[in-house]
């Protein structure tokens, strides 16, 4: 599988083709019309394009209610959950996840990230308890880590001094694994934003192209590479767009 996007310019058209687990960045300064572009090439790849924008919030309640899997995918993709009648597709995108303003609209869409994570740890571990309580069949021996683990693996990595503790409905953190835990809700901007990204890849649908604008927002220069890298390494099945400045 190829993604192939073609960008109109004053003359011919600008081709640009990449395989899975491979990076495209598109550099300019502030004004230059990046954002246009991230949402050209949006709409352009349709429901296989997955965009996180420069104008995100990142405000965090890891005790949002809990919804289905389903539902949080939707909500994190397309800006809405869908109904018993109707199911969320790209079609409700520019509407309800871009409020019909999809170069300026502020992205909120922390909660519907941290309901998908739940969700997947909850059907993860529930798989899991079937395979092994008394009277299942025990020959199977496969063993799937939630994609809370995988966040949990790059977070290590990166910031090895500040743990994260996941229960089944709750996040909180300590300082070297060691005392008193504070809400996740309370970590610093740089540590939200690594928990963030890490999370939009994570959870990103197969085969996506993932599309983010100015990722080095919040992160420090001295991880931002590593943090990237990471990502990079755990979806190889999708490809990266970045838009930053020089």
């Amino acid at each position: 599988m190829t993604f192939n996007i073609s960008i109109p310019t004053q003359g011919e058209a600008l081709s640009v083709e990449f395989d899975p687990g491979e990076t495209v960045i598109f550099v300019g300064a502030n004004g230059g019309g990046k954002t246009r572009l991230t949402v050209y090439i949006e709409d352009s790849l349709k429901d296989a394009a997955h965009r996180v924008s420069a104008h995100r919030a990142l405000l965090m309640n890891p005790e949002v209610q809990k919804i289905s899997e389903r539902q949080a995918l939707s909500g994190l993709r397309f800006g809405y959950t869908g109904s018993a009648s109707r199911d969320a597709d790209v079609r409700n995108r520019r509407g309800n996840r871009w409020g019909d303003k999809s170069a300026t609209h502020l992205l909120n869409d922390f909660d519907y990230l941290v309901q998908a994570l739940f969700a997947d740890q909850s059907n993860t571990s529930l798989k899991a308890y079937h395979r092994h309580k008394p009277g299942a069949d025990h020959n199977e021996d496969s063993f799937e880590i939630t994609k809370f683990d995988k966040l949990l693996e790059i977070w290590s990595r990166l910031l090895p001094h500040r743990q994260l503790h996941i229960s089944g409905d709750n996040i909180t953190v300590s300082a070297g694994g060691v005392g008193e835990t504070y809400p996740a809700s309370e970590m610093s901007d740089g540590e939200r934003a690594i928990f963030y990204m890490t999370g939009q890849a994570l959870v990103a649908a197969e085969g996506t192209v993932l599309i983010v604008d100015e990722p080095e927002l919040h992160v420090h220069r001295s991880i931002m590479a590593k943090l990237w890298d990471e990502i990079e390494a755990i979806r190889r099945d999708c490809g990266f767009i970045y838009y930053s400045r020089p």
